[in-house]
């Protein structure tokens, strides 16, 4: 089992910018949303919460989820299962939220947690 990008899958899904982030609800239904990560390392990725709800309660019932980088140019697909845990603050916190707020997002939005997902399992396909 691999729980480890390398630094070419890291720059890969950097330069294709979104991912497919998926949870499921209490009821296991599950819901997929298009995030850009804030920061993609080898064992973890790091999404800021801008307006993400019903995401968020998802991953207080059930912090398991699902990310999927689809990267059109070499037709590779990058599969990571992962445990999400949500920061409302502390220093990576307050470290991601100053920089997305500063660089990324318009003056009306706001950070209101992060999300942290160390991997837990990741698959590569490529066609």
């Amino acid at each position: 089992m691999n729980n480890i990008l390398t630094d070419n899958q890291i720059d890969l899904i950097n330069k294709n910018g979104e991912v497919i982030f998926a949870t499921s609800n209490i009821n296991n239904q599950p819901r997929a949303i298009i995030v850009i990560p804030s920061r993609v390392e080898a064992s973890r990725m790091i999404l800021s919460n801008v307006q993400m709800q019903s995401t968020i309660n998802n991953l207080k019932n059930n912090n398991k989820c699902f990310i999927n980088a689809f990267i059109k140019d070499i037709e590779m697909e990058i599969k990571i299962e992962g445990i999400a845990t949500i920061y409302e603050d502390g220093e990576l916190f307050n470290e991601i939220k100053t920089y997305e707020e500063t660089n990324n997002l318009p003056a009306d939005l706001k950070v209101n947690s992060i999300i942290v997902v160390d991997y837990q399992n990741i698959s590569i396909s490529q066609e």
